[in-house]
């Protein structure tokens, strides 16, 4: 087994010079990497048995939480390195060749577990030399074994043409060669994907796909157990996700490699019309637009300030593949049907929607804004200062698929309540990723429309880096492990907010991350936020630097594990104030583990001011003993390292060192310390 110290030594002193201060507190209570974490035993009555939806590589993790830090810290940067990419990024320049929307599409498949291959890392669609755009299309016709010469009846609109070749040909001719060319690569790639999208669903009866797709209660009915849908449980187990991630990134990657195509024509005066058996093929040139595209296979505008309204880059009931291209402008995306699939969004397909440039407004209500239920859902916005808003379901969110919203640039505002803003639900990733900017994160608690069980004061929110599953012990037995939800901002002074279950946070098997790279941020949650995990879930939050205020209204945060899980939270440099607005004496918080869990805080570096109150700063409390305190220690661990800090509490003190708990038989463990040199060495692979 090796070890390596991902954070965050002080001095320049080499690491042989370091004292590993978390080795030593292990080793003062007997205990060491291995010894920790939750390692349940087939003979406990307890909900731990394995099932068809668990991460592949989650038990190994919460039986040995202190590979969690480096797992996760190696995750981020497989998506950081495509994200911000360049060459010298690459080892191999074949690796290079990847476009940064496939390559997240490709890393989220490998960390749901699936095995996507070598796909084709240049992948480019071969077409017709003569006519590329006609034959694309004529190839479209064949699948769905109509000929180009019947007359067809296509709604929205309506056309009746008796040969289609000919209008089709007639068409493209008015077209510029190249952009002929272009778009009947993007064509023949959207005709493989939707290939792979049937190859996903194959297992599926028709009759449960438009069950799915119509149920507006879907994923309530199955988050915590309240009511059953054995349709869609089945269809969980029977979906093909590797398929549809394959065919997802295809698309991906050939609509990457056409950008700078059309962008060579943005603002000219360009059109095409063209239906086919799954969906329409329309593009508009530079003026102000007003869309209707919820038919479009594929929509490429070429800028101008649009409105889109319904439904865009989503697939539907009856298009299993959309892809939506907008180059330029100040646009806006409006969908005012309450929980039809919309901007970026795919619901039993790949939906994909691309803003190339311009100050953007997004509003929806679900199933939205980058979202995979039973596919994989894409928005990309490249440029701009962006407005996002929806209830739910959205801005990055997976259930039982992919969902990703990536925004590169600009001071963005993200508004939701609840399931979104990285959402991972069973056999999900949810994924949220924005590269810079002053941006603001809202999972609304103002008005209460979505109370959970933990408290009738506040919204469940289930965002900004949240993991959760199925919990069916208490009900029908029913059990589906969570997925996997992330929010990682790469730069700026960033504003987090949510209510209930957020910020880095894991519920019933699943993993919750936010990671925030830099910047002066402020954070407020509730319960079960900033770094924190209930029921044999693992949540992480990691700040990498600034000076941040952090408030944890209620309980259970900064780095605090319940019942079989861990939760760990690290920040690096900073002057940092940590406070707890309404707590009380019960509170938990701060490095601080309850039944069996693992907890870890760590602040590198900073003159910080901790104001908690209750059970903080490294605490342990369980009510069991015996196995369980062998097997599964409740271990809380808290660290501060440099600075000259400030404590307002009943204990902890600048260069200190504090035990709260230690019950061998119990297997409680409870030690905070604070000391102005040190490291932590956590377990790699």
């Amino acid at each position: 087994m090796r070890t390596a110290v991902i954070l965050f030594l002080l001095a320049t002193a080499s690491l042989q010079a370091q004292t590993d201060l978390l080795e030593q507190t292990l080793g003062r209570f007997g205990l060491d990497s291995a010894s920790v974490g939750y390692r349940p035993q087939r003979s406990w009555d307890a909900a731990t048995r394995d099932d068809p939806f668990r991460l592949p590589w989650f038990d190994a993790m919460l039986a040995r939480p202190l590979k969690i830090p480096n797992f996760t810290r190696e995750m981020l940067f497989r998506y950081r390195i495509w994200a911000t990419a360049d060459s010298s990024n690459f080892p191999r320049p074949m690796l290079a060749k990847i476009r940064p929307l496939s390559a997240l599409i490709m890393n989220s498949a490998r960390n749901l577990g699936y095995d996507v291959g070598k796909y084709g890392y240049d992948y480019t669609p071969a077409v017709d030399a003569e006519h590329p755009l006609t034959e694309a299309v004529a190839a479209l016709y064949a699948d769905a074994d109509v000929d180009l010469g019947d007359n067809i009846v296509y709604p929205l609109p309506t056309q009746h043409w008796t040969n289609i070749r000919e209008e089709i040909e007639a068409q493209a001719a008015l077209l510029p060669a190249e952009l002929r060319a272009s778009i009947g690569r993007i064509l023949t790639a959207l005709r493989e994907a939707r290939r792979w999208r049937e190859h996903s669903l194959r297992r599926i009866p028709a009759a449960d796909l438009r069950h799915i797709f119509f149920s507006t209660t879907l994923e309530e009915s199955q988050c915590d157990a309240h009511t059953f849908d054995q349709v869609v449980y089945d269809a969980a187990l029977a979906f093909d996700g590797s398929s549809a991630s394959y065919g997802a990134m295809l698309l991906a990657q050939a609509v990457e490699k056409e950008i700078p195509v059309l962008q060579s024509f943005r603002g000219a005066d360009h059109t095409l019309d063209i239906p086919t058996p799954f969906g329409r093929v329309l593009l508009r040139g530079g003026a102000d637009d007003r869309h209707y595209a919820q038919d479009c296979a594929l929509l490429i505008d070429l800028g101008g300030d649009d409105t889109y309204l319904g439904s865009v880059g989503a697939s539907s009931d009856g298009l299993p593949v959309s892809v939506a291209l907008d180059l330029s402008g100040d646009d806006t995306y409006i969908d005012e049907h309450e929980k039809s699939p919309a901007q970026g969004a795919g619901v039993l397909g790949i939906g994909m929607l691309l803003d190339l440039g311009g100050d953007d407004r997004y509003t929806a209500h679900s199933f939205a804004q980058g979202c995979g239920r039973f596919g994989v859902g894409v928005l990309y916005d490249a440029a701009g200062t962006d407005e996002y808003r929806s209830a739910g379901f959205s801005q990055g969110a997976g259930l039982y698929g992919i969902g990703i919203l990536f925004d590169r640039t600009g001071s963005d505002a993200y508004h939701t309540v609840y399931y979104a803003q990285g959402y991972g639900f069973s056999k999900g990733l949810g994924l949220l990723y924005d590269l810079e900017g002053d941006d603001r994160y809202i999972a609304d608690d103002t008005e209460l429309t979505h109370v959970g069980d933990e408290t009738p004061k506040h919204n469940e929110s289930d965002a900004q880096g949240f993991g959760g599953g199925r919990r069916g012990d208490h009900t029908d037995g029913h059990n589906m492990s969570g997925g996997l939800g992330i929010l990682s901002d790469l730069a700026g002074n960033d504003t987090y907010s949510a209510g209930v279950f957020a910020q880095g946070s894991g519920y019933w098997f699943g993993c919750g991350v936010l990671h925030d790279a830099e910047g002066d941020d402020s954070y407020r949650g509730v319960f079960f936020n900033l770094g924190a995990a209930a029921h044999f879930a693992i949540g992480t939050l990691f700040d990498e630097g600034g000076n941040d205020r952090s408030d944890l209204v209620m309980t259970l945060g900064f780095g605090t594990g319940h019942d079989g899980s861990a939760a760990i939270y690290i920040d690096s440099d900073g002057d940092d104030i940590y406070t707890m607005s309404n707590g009380d004496d019960r509170a938990v918080s701060l490095g601080s583990s309850l039944n069996n869990s693992f907890s870890l805080f760590a602040n590198i570096r900073g003159n910080d001011t901790y104001a908690p109150v209750g059970n903080s700063m490294g605490y342990a409390m369980s009510r069991r003993g015996g196995e369980w305190a062998l097997y599964a220690p409740t271990t809380g661990l808290f660290f501060d390292i440099g600075g000259e800090d400030e404590y307002r509490h009943d204990f902890g003190a600048q260069n200190d060192v504090w035990e709260q708990k230690f019950d061998r038989a119990l297997g409680l463990y409870g030690f905070g310390i604070d000391t102005a040199a040190g490291g932590l060495r956590f377990e790699r692979d």
